[in-house]
């Protein structure tokens, strides 16, 4: 897939730097569009693929300075802003940059494939395959930010801006959208015109409509605080429509090829292994959590480094040794590489200037290389949610019903590391039936004290790596538990702009949409509960 992947990228590149300019309203004013009988949109949609999961520009940003470690996946001493709860526009802003704008703007042309695809023939399934994909982005984006440009977004016809629509109506329509292509798929057209140019299903209309109604289900599930009325009706279609039956249906980018020096990466692994090796390690939260729970998993997500973790994928880049459970020790947050009252130095426990081969960083055959697959949606998070509906009343059979998903959930999490073929060794060595069955027992029975917070704890740990959805479903269901930096018993001095002694709750839009799109923007801003910052909640984040 890596030719494939640079040659469509660098295509659309150039079709990007051609049709669209710097700020959001730009993209719906163009005057020089692409002409549609000089481009193969197959290609298109293909480059929307690469970029779905999204790329290093925003992963890096608000995904790993910020997400991962305001959730405590994640620990770091040389980035401040998710640490300490510092404000970055350029950090904040760069999902929106990278999704709505500039030469990848995957929105925008799957908006654009749509378009070109909707009446032609022989483009039926993939119509409806596209609008999956444009779902998927759409939701992410209005989790991050709350109201966001949506009926307009994409628009090239439009005059002037685009208006913020409510998060509630985006929601209504995602719902629709979804519902309608599982109508569509389930009868669908017999042609297979997209062929290898989907590289996530090679086509299969089946496998698209599973992904469509998995998707419904995460959505339906965010309404739980916000309209638990909806969120149980919308819940019940997705699971009435049919889910993913098993792990091979999970909705997954693969990256065999990936290269650091490309788009063709794991974004998420791009970073740990070649762009930032040595900055984000796991929290000492996160470590303790999967210590204290007996979790065999500890072994594929954490490793220690005897050399100098700093080299990169290309150079002598140390793939760790996770073998031993006692050794993998978490960084405390809160802290900062010889900085004052924050110094690293001053931490319990601190050993010395070669802290760095000291802690746990991702492992590094699983989750810190460019060749594996970015999970989008997966039978992990169908069966977790699934528990979290039963619990709540959403779907029939209560809690032994819930417990019985809750199960079925964490067998799946475990299979899931069977599709890193780097860690093959350790995941038949660690994840045997009976590690797996015992713990299983266990959580099963911490169930029984707790049946929201233990399974959202397996969804917490099924998610790392895909810190979007990780920190939507913390505020969802306020679960794991995770304490500010400031309280207790982590009580750091607070930090030099810090924006807030509590953990942020959303991202804050493009300081450019308040000067080119002012009037849409202000109206959005009125809309949230404290203004545009960090801490005000989106729509379905009720306290």
């Amino acid at each position: 897939m890596k030719k494939i992947i640079l040659y469509i990228y660098a295509t659309v590149c150039l079709i990007g730097f051609t049709t669209s300019c710097n700020d959001f309203g730009d993209v719906n004013n163009d005057p020089e569009h692409l002409n549609p009988g000089n481009m193969d949109y197959g290609l298109m949609f293909t480059q929307v693929q690469s970029q779905i999961a999204g790329s290093d520009w925003d992963i890096w940003r608000n995904s790993c300075i910020y997400a991962a470690n305001m959730m405590q996946h994640t620990a770091s001493a040389d980035w401040s802003q998710g640490v300490f709860y510092t404000w970055s526009e350029g950090y904040n802003a760069a999902y929106w940059d990278g999704f709505y704008v500039g030469g990848r703007a995957p929105i925008r042309n799957i908006i654009e494939v749509i378009a070109q695809w909707k009446d032609k023939p022989g483009y039926a399934n993939e119509v409806q395959y596209a609008r999956v994909m444009k779902a998927f982005m759409l939701h992410r984006m209005t989790d991050l930010y709350g109201d966001v440009p949506y009926f307009e977004a994409g628009q090239p016809s439009l005059t002037g801006y685009p208006k913020y629509d409510t998060q509630e109506s985006i929601y209504d329509d995602l719902l629709k959208e979804l519902d309608e292509v599982n109508t569509a798929l389930s009868s669908p057209s017999s042609q297979n015109t997209i062929g290898s140019a989907d590289v996530i299903y090679k086509g299969n209309p089946e496998k698209w409509r599973k992904f469509a109604n998995s998707l419904m289900l995460r959505i339906a599930m965010r309404l739980s605080k916000a309209d638990a009325g909806k969120a149980k009706t919308w819940t019940e279609k997705a699971v009435a429509n049919g889910l993913f039956t098993n792990a091979e249906d999970n909705a997954a980018l693969p990256h065999a090829d990936g290269l650091v020096t490309d788009d063709s990466a794991e974004p998420f692994g791009k970073i740990l292994s070649n762009e930032d090796p040595a900055k984000f390690y796991l929290s000492e939260y996160f470590i303790g959590q999967l210590k204290e729970t007996k979790d065999p998993r500890i072994h594929l997500i954490a490793t220690r480094c005897s050399t100098n973790p700093e080299e990169k994928w290309l150079g002598d880049f140390d793939f760790g040794d996770s073998s031993d459970a006692g050794k993998l020790i978490g960084l405390p947050i809160g802290y900062r590489a010889a900085e004052g009252n924050w110094d690293l130095a001053n931490a319990p426990g601190y050993p010395g200037q070669d802290w760095r081969k000291y802690y746990a960083l991702p492992n590094r055959k699983t989750y810190s290389r460019p060749d594996v697959p970015s999970m989008l949606v997966t039978y992990t998070e169908n069966n977790l949610l699934l528990a979290d509906a039963a619990a709540r009343g959403f779907i029939p059979g209560g809690n032994a019903t819930a417990k019985e998903y809750l199960e079925k959930g964490i067998r799946a999490a475990m299979h899931q590391f069977s599709f890193y073929i780097a860690a093959r060794t350790e995941y038949n060595l660690y994840l045997s039936d009976a590690s797996i069955n015992d713990y299983v027992t266990e959580a099963l029975n911490r169930f029984d004290a707790n049946q929201l917070k233990e399974i959202n704890w397996q969804y917490y740990v099924t998610t790392f790596g895909d810190e979007y959805e990780t920190f939507a479903n913390w505020r969802r269901t306020g679960y794991p538990e995770i304490k500010s930096v400031y309280a207790a018993p982590h009580n750091r001095p607070t930090y030099p702009n810090s924006i807030s002694s509590e953990i942020p709750r959303r991202f804050t839009y493009p300081i450019n949409e308040s000067q080119n799109n002012a009037g849409n923007y202000n109206d959005a801003v009125k809309r949230l509960s404290d203004g545009d910052k960090m801490t005000s909640r989106v729509w379905w984040d009720k306290e």
